[in-house]
């Protein structure tokens, strides 16, 4: 390959490379149709796992923004229904945030499960999501019940603690 030839390609290539990966892809807009809906599962997918990634202290004004964009296309989705039960969710009481976040582990496990919608399996991707928040800190007050829910993951057991709680009805 002749160096001089290649030469102004690289900076095009580079410049595409910046602009694609700058691109956060994030939820922006909500559908009109169902088929619409379906197109945007991507981007809510980008959205929930900026939640998880972004530090709850940071960027604050965004994911405020994200979190109604959020809202308002789960709200809307014909595809994606979660049904929130205070007996799986009572870290949100102390750390509101993770209510949303555990929202979004719902919803991207029903997205990557063929629009699952087993209670005990939507839950439990939801808490675990919760929890890997949780653990990261940044803006997280200690919580006593979350505490005892990552007790129960690491024994294996939250699949039976959730099914027991959601039977408790």
């Amino acid at each position: 390959m002749n160096l001089k030839k290649g030469l102004p390609l690289i900076p095009g290539l580079f410049f595409i490379a910046i602009t694609t990966f700058s691109q956060d892809n994030l939820l922006d807009s909500l559908p009109a149709t169902k088929e619409g809906f379906v197109k945007t599962e991507p981007a809510v997918i980008n959205t929930i796992d900026w939640f998880v990634n972004t530090p709850l202290n940071q960027e604050v004004n965004k994911r405020k923004e994200l979190y109604g964009k959020f809202m308002a296309w789960l709200t809307n989705s014909p595809t994606v229904t979660i049904d929130i039960d205070e007996k799986t969710t009572p870290f949100a009481k102390k750390n509101p945030d993770l209510l949303f976040i555990f929202m979004g582990g719902w919803t991207k496990y029903s997205l990557q499960n063929n629009y699952s919608k087993d209670a005990v399996k939507c839950n439990v991707a939801g808490i675990r999501t919760a929890i890997k928040v949780y653990q990261m800190g940044n803006g997280i007050k200690k919580d006593k019940e979350m505490e005892k829910i990552i007790e129960i993951d690491s024994k294996n057991e939250l699949d039976a603690w959730v099914a027991s709680q959601l039977e408790e009805k």
